[in-house]
């Protein structure tokens, strides 16, 4: 968590190193390299590719598979736990993976080859499994997963951190102001994740001076430990663990050099290697020296794009010896079942891994060139538009097949506001279009305020009626949780900062404004009519006197009313407020020119476009995804618009910069037929060192 401001430094190995292990596996009945073929209990083999064979005849003790995109790491493990079942000679094998995706994904593998996952092998995530020991040395141990509980101890967390600073100034620290939960959790997951405490500490430096030199949210961090001081008690012991916190205190005790008693396993399997942080990497370390047992992971590196995790995979995989038997084995996985050769040769072109395809497997790559982002959407729209028709058509007269599915083009995203403009394209282009990794961009709180603001205004109308209102239920109750949040609002003595208590509050307060919209005015202004509770709408009260004539131009309106005053009540991390301002101008640049009472029925249009493809079941014309969203997943087609230098790939710190890196790879690896590469044509990526 937190990269160096100026130098990049590696966790170092803490307690005593690894004594040599044996450097063969169990003899599992490797398999013959003359044979590609796996065989299943279903009767139809499956076939390997030479690398994978190679692997599951490696003897090696240890050993770590370097894998890339699409090569099958994960069926090659699922192989590898199969092997030793059958081979009778390992009774207890333990599966981890990083997600609760990994565990998923390998539970899916395995039943590609056996009917039952077998009784001696167990499936979980890291934390899960740190959870059971924790309960096998403490059943007292007590776990909270109550969000309505948590959230409690974290505003008494947040009142002692305001009472403090009241008493003792801290120059350095800016005013704790609004309880962002959200990004709270965020920050405490990373923190733990990350062995932040346990940084600090070893650095000997102030926390103010750490946080300055890690580029961490110095509020954030204070508020963590305030959390954390609550969260144990004076003895040392914790009150209660939440996510996060059994694999961050199992972490620490073998730091501590204190024995865990961890089960022993004849084989341990690791999953998602390239997502590991510091935390998980000791946990690791402390049972596979523990066990004396055989080990087997597998990462694809490249794939590594979780901040907070460990850092040693910018090719210093061999630092992993400082966790794992000295006799570790570092083996290839490199040719990609996923897409063929043309794909695999854009990707080596930029990233240089030595990525291979099958030839068999056909695949395209379509370059294309545009000088600002209209034609780069008009590209993605031909795209598309292409993929139709290239389907089969129903003859005419006839309806289409019941399972009939529109073609889709998956739209990789590096910037969510890189969204609204291509949304509003594809509505105009009478086209469909879900979302994977963010919201629709009328349903993000703060477009959902400024939507439900222009249709207040228009409320002074003499012509306007009370009838129903334009917005649907959905986009209003977005509306109700933005004016809550920003406003910084309270109704009946709710908890705002709760977010699943502002969610419910909204969407009771939605139905009612949908059928009597005169409440919305209302309730912008600060009348009690329908909700009681302190809100600090001033702002918003002074939107509704804005000029009528206004109305002519939505984006003149928001320009106006001071957009961004409209925030200022809420106190936002700096990133926090570069992405809001992001998201809202991409929004007012959409709707410029646009008459507001045509800009709200264009967006009521979009989101019930939304709900028909939905309930049609027949599929969307596109999907949009963030990168985050997109790994681990493979689609048919995929185009990677606004690439260039400083957008995608973005700009990041010297320190994180191989960060943006890996999320061009992972979003390059996606396809599996045919990929589009959208291209600044003056400002082309360049490959990476």
């Amino acid at each position: 968590m937190g990269a160096r401001r100026r130098r990049h430094g590696g966790f170092h190995c803490h307690g005593p190193c690894f004594h040599p292990l044996s450097t063969t596996f169990p003899r599992f009945a490797p398999m013959s390299l003359r044979s590609l073929e796996f065989p299943t209990d279903h009767g139809q083999p499956l076939l390997l590719s030479r690398e994978q064979q190679a692997i599951l005849a490696h003897e090696g003790r240890s050993a770590i598979v370097a894998a890339l995109a699409g090569v099958g790491k994960t069926t090659t493990l699922a192989c590898k736990v199969v092997q030793a079942c059958r081979s009778g000679q390992a009774q207890r094998i333990l599966v981890l993976a990083y997600s609760r995706s990994g565990v998923a994904a390998f539970h899916h593998r395995l039943k590609q080859l056996v009917r039952e996952v077998p009784p001696q092998v167990q499936i979980t995530t890291v934390e899960r499994w740190a959870a059971q020991q924790i309960r096998r040395r403490d059943p007292a141990a007590r776990f909270l997963a109550d969000r309505v509980a948590l959230q409690a101890r974290v505003r008494e967390a947040h009142a002692a951190l305001c009472e403090r600073l009241a008493w003792q100034p801290d120059p350095l620290f800016e005013q704790p102001g609004d309880l962002d939960l959200d990004a709270f959790w965020d920050f405490n997951l990373s923190a733990k994740k990350s062995l932040m405490p346990q940084r600090l500490a070893e650095e000997g430096m102030g926390l103010a001076s750490f946080c300055e030199e890690y580029l961490l949210d110095y509020r954030m961090a204070g508020l963590f430990f305030e959390y954390e001081r609550r969260r144990i008690d004076h003895c040392g012991d914790p009150l209660y663990y939440a996510e996060g916190d059994c694999s961050h205190a199992l972490a620490s005790d073998a730091l501590q050099g204190q024995a865990l008693d961890l089960p022993r396993y004849d084989l341990v399997v690791f999953d998602e290697m390239h997502d590991l942080d510091p935390a998980s990497l000791q946990l690791l370390r402390a049972l596979v020296g523990t066990s004396g047992c055989a080990f087997l992971g597998a990462g694809d590196f490249n794939q590594h794009i979780e901040a907070q995790a460990w850092s040693v995979f910018r090719d210093k995989l061999h630092q992993l010896d400082d966790f794992l038997p000295q006799a570790t084995a570092t083996l290839a996985l490199t040719q990609s079942r996923r897409f063929g050769p043309q794909i695999a040769k854009a990707v080596n072109a930029l990233f240089n891994v030595g990525l291979t395809a099958a030839p068999t497997r056909f695949s395209t790559v379509q370059q294309l060139q545009h000088t600002d982002d209209s034609q780069c959407i008009d590209q993605l729209l031909q795209i598309q538009a292409g993929l139709a028709r290239g389907t089969p058509t129903a003859a005419p007269g006839e309806l289409p097949s019941p399972g009939a599915r529109n073609p889709s083009l998956t739209v990789i995203l590096r910037h969510e506001q890189d969204a609204c403009a291509l949304e509003w394209a594809i509505h105009r282009a009478g086209k469909s279009a879900s979302f994977y990794g963010f919201k629709r961009f009328y349903l993000q709180r703060e477009i959902a305020l400024l939507l439900g603001l222009c249709y207040a205004h228009g409320m002074q109308a003499l012509s306007w009626k009370a009838e129903v209102s334009v917005l649907g239920s959905e986009i209003l109750a977005a509306f109700v949780e933005g004016a809550l949040f920003y406003g910084k609002g309270s109704v009946d003595g709710a908890d705002m900062a709760d977010p699943s208590s502002r969610h419910t509050l909204a969407q009771r307060m939605a139905g009612e404004m949908l059928h009597n919209p005169q409440i919305i005015w209302r309730f912008l202004g600060n009348q009690s009519s329908l909700q009681g509770g302190q809100r600090n709408f001033q702002a918003f009260g002074s939107f509704l006197q804005l000029p009528l004539a206004l109305q002519s131009d939505a984006r003149s309106l928001l320009e106006q009313a001071d957009v961004w005053g409209l925030f200022a009540g809420v106190a936002l991390s700096q990133a926090q407020t570069a992405a809001l301002r992001q998201r809202v101008k991409a929004f007012m640049d959409s709707v410029a020119g646009m008459a507001v009472p045509d800009m709200l029925v264009q967006v009521a249009a979009m989101a019930t476009r939304f709900e028909r493809t939905v309930r049609a079941e027949r599929g969307f014309d596109f999907h949009l995804s963030t990168i985050e969203e997109a790994k681990g997943k493979e689609y048919e087609h995929v185009a990677l618009p606004f690439m260039e230098p400083g957008r995608f790939p973005a700009s990041a710190p010297h320190a994180l910069a191989f960060l943006e890196r890996n999320r061009l790879y992972v979003a390059m690896t996606r396809a599996r037929k045919r990929l589009w590469l959208l291209e600044h044509a003056e400002r082309r990526v360049q490959p990476f060192a």
